[in-house]
């Protein structure tokens, strides 16, 4: 009596390679689909310059990438204070708004080469020694005192559009 079972092995090991392959594949699948091969991307990057107005700040692209405003954060810095702006235009917080020279404002939110955007303050500073720019919630001044500077990022990647001082 000859019992010779060869082929037991075999099933295993193609089911084994099966399954490795599957998870390779749901592997790479899952990669693309959650957004990894977009690691890479680069925010726009633009010259912006600011100056303090009456009333608050007036950005002013000076050259590169168009930016949506939509898709930034501002960040102004006096001293060792800092807060951030969004562009929040549905809530009671004051918006950015972009500057057109034909009308008040535009609907538009994308700023190129030669467009400005406005961030208005919430009062003059009075009552706060050298301020001459404040906001509230939380409180913030902008002081003679302090060097004020101005960081524009874009959100998605939390890179720097442009940064700089902001103009008395």
């Amino acid at each position: 009596m000859n019992l010779r079972n060869e082929n037991a092995v075999s099933p295993v090991i193609g089911v084994m390679l099966m399954i490795v392959v599957t998870v390779i594949i749901a592997a790479v699948v899952s990669a693309f689909a959650g957004g990894y091969s977009d690691a890479d991307r680069k925010a726009p990057t633009a010259v912006i310059s600011c100056k303090a107005i009456d009333g608050g700040l007036l950005f002013t692209h000076e050259s590169g990438d168009f930016i949506d405003l939509v898709d930034v954060i501002v960040v102004l810095t006096n001293g060792e204070d800092t807060r951030r702006f969004y562009y929040a235009p549905y809530t009671d917080a004051r918006a950015m708004v972009k500057v057109s020279h034909g009308q008040s404002l535009m609907s538009d939110l994308q700023i190129t080469t030669g467009n400005q955007f406005y961030l208005p303050a919430d009062n003059d500073g009075t009552g706060v020694a050298g301020a001459y720019l404040g906001w509230e919630n939380p409180n913030f001044y902008l002081t003679t005192d302090e060097i004020g500077t101005y960081t524009i990022i874009e959100r998605e990647s939390n890179q720097i559009i442009s940064k700089g001082m902001i103009n008395i």
